[in-house]
């Protein structure tokens, strides 16, 4: 299975197309590969917060996670439909951690922890305006949070244990 975005809308009819636009005019195409080879398009609402888009497979599951402007939707692409939405509709970032199967998301403020399709563990404030997860290492997360200085501060996340590492301190 697989599933790409796509730069524009395909040509009406080239695909079969299923439409999750709840509201507004901005959208995201995403074309899936479902299981028995079949080429389908799914249009996704994008939020109005994030101008975040990608997609990532989920190994474990015949899932498919498409962030549309911040917003995830874990897509079934043999039922070709939505199983289930994050709760939050900002995402930045969002990474898939194969050691634990989970995923690690950001806001930009905080880091949360995805199992499944729920949200399991969401933590407190801690970057003035934006964190970026820069690699993994086994069941830990690294990166960088704004500190309000150029080069930000670096931090740890490990996902199992939720300890969050980092010498900077969000007063905020």
């Amino acid at each position: 299975m697989e599933a790409k975005i796509l730069n524009r809308p395909p040509l009406s009819g080239d695909y079969e197309e299923r439409s999750f636009v709840e509201s507004g005019n901005n959208t995201l195409w995403v074309k899936f590969l479902d299981s028995e080879y079949l080429e389908w398009v799914g249009v996704f609402s994008q939020s109005e917060w994030k101008s975040t888009n990608l997609v990532i497979p989920l190994e474990d599951k015949k899932l498919f996670l498409v962030v549309a402007g911040g917003q995830g939707y874990f897509v079934d692409p043999d039922a070709r439909e939505i199983s289930a939405k994050t709760d939050w509709d900002m995402i930045e970032e969002i990474v898939y951690n194969p050691e634990t199967n989970s995923l690690v998301a950001t806001d930009g403020l905080c880091l949360a922890v995805i199992e499944g399709t729920s949200m399991v563990w969401s933590g407190n404030r801690v970057s003035a305006d934006g964190i970026s997860i820069e690699k993994q290492e086994g069941s830990v997360v690294y990166g960088k949070v704004n500190d309000l200085t150029d080069k930000g501060c670096e931090y740890s996340f490990n996902i199992k244990t939720k300890e969050y590492i980092c010498s900077w301190e969000c007063f905020f």
